[in-house]
């Protein structure tokens, strides 16, 4: 892996690879500029980051500058704000959430970072976090770790390296120390009055940023296997069930990051093909929500952690735990058309019309459906006039069915103009221009500078 890190340059990546990095680094750019407007959880990240010293990094939604770690803690915490940006379809993952902060901080405290360096150490740290969970047989939630910050930092850690230039045995320096610092508790889902599930990217582009900075330095952390050890990663965290093969099949040819999926809808992408399949039903036989007396919901195994403990997903008590409730969100969009970024706000948590509809959802969990079949979606609605079912595989927003050009820049722009910090139409503009020509830029900090 640390090789492969070391060898890999901006010519060996896939053209589709590129563009898929660019339309990530847009969409969660876009994302994390609507949180400093909408989320007050990770205010006070920001606020922390701006106070403790001075620096050369950006902090989204301030004026103050703040040092690397400090930068990538606070714009961290609002990747994952909205539950908006992109996702891996069959990596239970959001590939980009601690990379892209991790890597922005480091670019603007290091200066003359080219455009393609960058997006390289990108999809770096994109494929590996995908690739280290393809290689896990079964949800570690079980065993109480909430996967997604944990895989994307040590994805970060290593896209960090490649920027600072680190050789295999810094690489490996910068693994040891972040595998003592990433980390995160599945509890978080569980608990309706916690922010933790949509700050967590924070600690872990901060982890990331402070290993590699530390191994730069020459701190001799490196262990023998950390990930493969008799007590290293798969051990720590799958208890030793994973499939290595899977981690590295096709590595440094198929860079896993070209197959994300970006969000039409603010909620947890387990529960999008099932928005997508009510809205189908109800448009195609043109049935009215007040028609709906029942929806039967199956899902691949992945669906039990937007359905389960039921008390806690059929009363959502936050909107970080409303965005992770299958039954919340699909009877937003059969109430009110859709789901979107105001859709979870205080009156909306206790809408009488929303909770009676999440109320006649039920769910079942399809036990043959395997890992690769985790969007596998079955959906029923029962009527006076009948029962509408239908199958569903790829949502709205994957590669078999994309988002449009069109639709990704609305999403842009609607996300940005909700900033704390307003930005001029012109300025958004030149913003977006730049991300689409990343890979000719000089000194990515030509784009880091509009903000």
């Amino acid at each position: 892996m640390f090789r492969h890190v070391c060898g890999t340059a901006y010519e060996d990546l896939p053209s589709g690879a590129v563009l898929a990095q660019k339309r990530s680094l847009a969409d969660m750019l876009g994302v994390m500029l609507a949180a400093t407007g909408l989320d007050a959880a990770s205010a006070p990240f920001a606020a922390f980051a701006a106070a403790q010293g001075a620096g050369r990094c950006t902090v989204l939604g301030r004026e103050e500058r703040t040092t690397p770690t400090l930068a990538a803690l606070a714009n961290g915490a609002l990747v994952h704000a909205l539950d908006y940006e992109d996702s891996h379809e069959v990596a239970t993952v959001h590939p980009n959430s601690a990379a892209f902060p991790a890597l922005m901080a480091l670019s603007q405290h290091m200066g003359g970072v080219s455009g393609r360096e960058f997006l390289t150490a990108m999809a770096l740290a994109s494929d590996i976090c995908c690739r280290l969970d393809l290689g896990v047989n079964e949800d570690l939630l079980k065993y109480g770790w909430n996967m997604p910050p944990v895989h994307g930092s040590m994805g970060a850690v290593l896209g960090a390296g490649k920027l600072l230039g680190l050789d295999e045995g810094k690489l490996s320096d910068a693994v040891a120390l972040n595998l003592c610092q990433a980390t995160s508790s599945g509890e978080a889902a569980n608990s309706g009055g916690s922010a933790v599930r949509t700050i967590r990217e924070g600690f872990a582009a901060q982890a990331a940023v402070q290993s590699a900075l530390l191994a730069q330095l020459g701190v001799p952390a490196r262990f023998g296997e950390p990930f493969e050890g008799k007590l290293g990663y798969y051990h720590m965290y799958a208890r030793d069930n994973y499939t290595p093969e899977k981690v590295l099949d096709g590595l440094g040819k198929v860079f896993q990051g070209e197959f994300v999926s970006f969000k039409p809808w603010p909620s947890c992408r387990a529960t999008h093909t099932s928005i997508d399949g009510v809205l189908t039903l109800m448009a195609k036989h043109q049935i009215k929500s007040e028609e709906i007396e029942g929806i039967q919901i199956t899902l691949q195994e992945i669906g039990r952690m937007v359905t389960e403990p039921r008390d806690v997903k059929y009363r959502p008590q936050s909107a970080a735990i409303a965005k992770f409730s299958l039954p919340f969100v699909v009877g937003t969009a059969v109430v009110y058309g859709g789901v979107g970024l105001d859709s979870f706000g205080p009156q909306r948590l206790c809408d009488p019309a929303v909770l009676a509809m999440a109320d006649r959802v039920e769910c079942a969990i399809h036990p043959g459906w395997t890992k690769e079949q985790n969007k596998f979606t079955d959906i029923t609605l029962h009527t006076a006039r009948g029962d509408f079912s239908m199958h569903l595989e790829h949502p709205l927003g994957c590669v078999e069915n994309p988002m449009s050009e069109g639709d990704m820049r609305h999403k842009f722009f609607d996300c940005a103009a909700r900033a704390r910090r307003p930005y001029s139409p012109e300025r958004l503009e030149e913003l977006y221009a730049s991300i689409l020509r990343l890979e000719e830029l000089d000194d990515v900090n030509t784009l880091f500078s509009l903000l």
